[in-house]
């Protein structure tokens, strides 16, 4: 049986640029929803081909190969994992699959032209052999279309019995109420294959103006800035201190599965993972709401963290809090690019 690993392949935003000159003719294709890549997940789970040897060199329920663990969870969470590591919590491991699928469901669904059906099946090509569109080339006697055909079975069993999902997320305050907002996050990743080695392919990703590293560094830069109450038992959990009403949301939402406040905070990657989702988005919209100006874009993150409102970067107390994880995230990056 034959796999492709892909590289990504970073897309310039020009389809943004045609809009706002009026230029841009194409269809509209809508994203997938968190509650479906969720089930695209659990469908390649499902479907993951079953060796019978405890030594195949494949790690997690997913069987994944070593060699794409520490770049999945380096672009997903900001820090490499180890194979072990990855297969030893089997929560993180489906929240970096999650972050990797996201892109490649919403690439196939608009390559079939938002049909849902031939999306699923599309991405379990790409994932067995690296090239969609072998969907339906291949011989209908061979294991990659059975494959294909059990990817398709299981992602719709799991749509007719879905988990709730909840539309909308309140954001993040640490000290104040807060509004609201959509979770999800696209990331870039490798091609992953089940099983068998495989030859180079390319593809290209889905378009996003902020990169998985400044997202990345945005989390942490929130970690670093995050306020110390002095209290042990002040209701507030891991070392972002979030609000424990927002994490059952927030887990549901980025990785298919509540999680408790205190599983949250017992599992400092995977509630990492789930914030890089949580706050790509942010990230991504206060990009855009400051005409592309990292610099605000950062500081309007941080006061949706800390108010609800990005519109209070510039204003008061509030002024000092932004500016505080904007200088975190300066040094996070430079941490990120030795080199420079």
């Amino acid at each position: 049986m034959g796999f492709k690993f892909v590289k990504p392949v970073q897309r310039f935003l020009l389809s943004t640029a045609l809009l706002s000159l009026g230029l841009w003719s194409s269809p509209v294709y809508a994203q997938v929803s968190d509650a479906q890549v969720s089930a695209l997940v659990e469908a390649l789970r499902l479907a993951a081909p079953q060796t019978g040897r405890a030594d195949d060199g494949l790690y997690s329920d997913w069987q994944i190969k070593p060699g794409n663990i520490p770049r999945w969870s380096k672009q997903c969470t900001g820090r490499e994992l180890s194979p072990a590591d990855f297969e030893a919590s089997p929560v993180t491991a489906r929240a970096i699959l999650v972050c990797v699928m996201r892109d490649v469901l919403n690439e196939q669904y608009r390559a079939s032209n938002n049909n849902e059906s031939v999306a699923i099946q599309r991405t379990a090509a790409w994932w067995m052999t690296g090239d969609g569109s072998q969907y339906n080339s291949v011989p209908r006697n061979s294991y990659t279309y059975t494959y294909i055909q059990n990817v398709l079975k299981n992602y719709q069993q799991q749509r007719r019995n879905p988990q709730a999902q909840n539309p909308a997320t309140p954001a993040q305050p640490t000290t104040t109420p807060s509004a609201t907002k959509p979770a999800s996050s696209s990331q870039r990743t490798e091609n992953q294959s089940s099983a068998a080695s495989q030859p180079q392919a390319a593809r290209s990703s889905a378009n996003n103006a902020i990169s998985d590293t400044k997202v990345a560094a945005l989390v942490e830069a929130l970690r670093r800035a995050a306020p110390q109450t002095g209290i042990e038992n002040d209701g507030l959990y891991s070392d972002w201190q979030i609000k424990p009403e927002n994490i059952p949301r927030w887990s549901n939402q980025c990785i298919g599965e509540e999680l408790s406040p205190a599983d949250f905070e017992a599992s400092p990657v995977t509630a990492r993972t789930i914030l890089v989702c949580v706050m790509g988005d942010v990230f991504n919209e206060q990009y855009e709401a400051s005409d592309n100006n990292e610099t605000v874009a950062v500081q309007r993150a941080a006061a949706w963290w800390m108010t609800g409102d990005p519109q209070q970067y510039n204003q008061g107390s509030t002024a000092a809090y932004t500016q505080r994880v904007l200088n975190f995230y300066r040094q996070s990056l430079l941490n990120s690019f030795p080199h420079l």
